[in-house]
């Protein structure tokens, strides 16, 4: 991609009904955080540009953070996360997804900061489910219980890598079929986040589900789940 097609893509950007201020995009195609920023609008269905984006991603792969700048790691990390979920959608480039989460998750530990945005536990859980697409369930599973057996005696209320371990856990259970396993772990995994009384009789419902369709309980379940980018996390 040259500097001419990069800004051409912003311009497009920017005349869509998403209308992002130009600020975003001031650094230009030699300023790193400017053709991240691009990608992840490029990467939204009404864009249909899921290549370009890609491609611009790999762009910053190799690029240096500031690593006394939380927000600077974060807008990496985010922009290494979604160029997995980009890659994780074909079975060919399912081991660069791989890379790619794996990528995220090492920056992303290796600070200490409380980001903003990225909860460690949901780069962890993007590494898991793409483990159990690739049939290696069972290196994912040994993850999540590590993760588990690690974390669960910290005295932290509000623990992502808990709440997305036990998910985790569910899902696959959900998977084999085995619905009141899967129940039981969703329990446990939101016994790890902040659930306030209005979102309480919602769960109630449908965890009370009594038919066998684990699949349908699970996603009722997370539609009756607060929002996990509203909720407080400790970790």
């Amino acid at each position: 991609m040259d500097i001419t097609e990069f800004n051409d893509l912003v311009a497009l950007v920017m005349e869509s009904n998403l209308k992002p201020p130009h600020s975003l995009f001031h650094g230009g195609y030699d300023d790193w955080h400017a053709r991240a920023r691009l990608a992840h609008f490029l990467a939204m269905p009404e864009f249909d540009k899921t290549a370009i984006a890609i491609e611009l991603f790999k762009t910053i792969v190799e690029v240096d953070t500031n690593e006394e700048n939380p927000e600077d790691v974060e807008e990496k990390v985010f922009a290494l996360q979604r160029l997995s979920s980009c890659l994780r959608v074909e079975k060919n480039t399912l081991e660069e997804s791989l890379n790619s989460i794996s990528l995220a998750i090492e920056l992303a530990e290796g600070t200490d900061f409380l980001y903003k945005y990225i909860l460690r536990g949901e780069l962890w859980a993007d590494r898991w489910i793409t483990l159990h697409m690739q049939n290696k369930t069972n290196i994912a599973i040994a993850e999540a219980n590590e993760k588990i057996e690690i974390y669960e005696e910290i005295p932290i209320e509000h623990n992502s890598y808990l709440y997305y371990a036990y998910r985790f856990k569910a899902q696959v259970a959900g998977s084999n079929g085995t619905t009141l396993i899967a129940k039981d772990f969703m329990h446990k995994a939101l016994s790890f986040m902040e659930v306030k009384e209005e979102f309480q009789e919602a769960l109630e419902v449908a965890f009370s589900a009594d038919h066998d369709n684990a699949s349908w309980i699970l996603s009722d379940i997370d539609k009756a789940t607060p929002p996990l980018d509203k909720c407080h996390w400790d970790i």
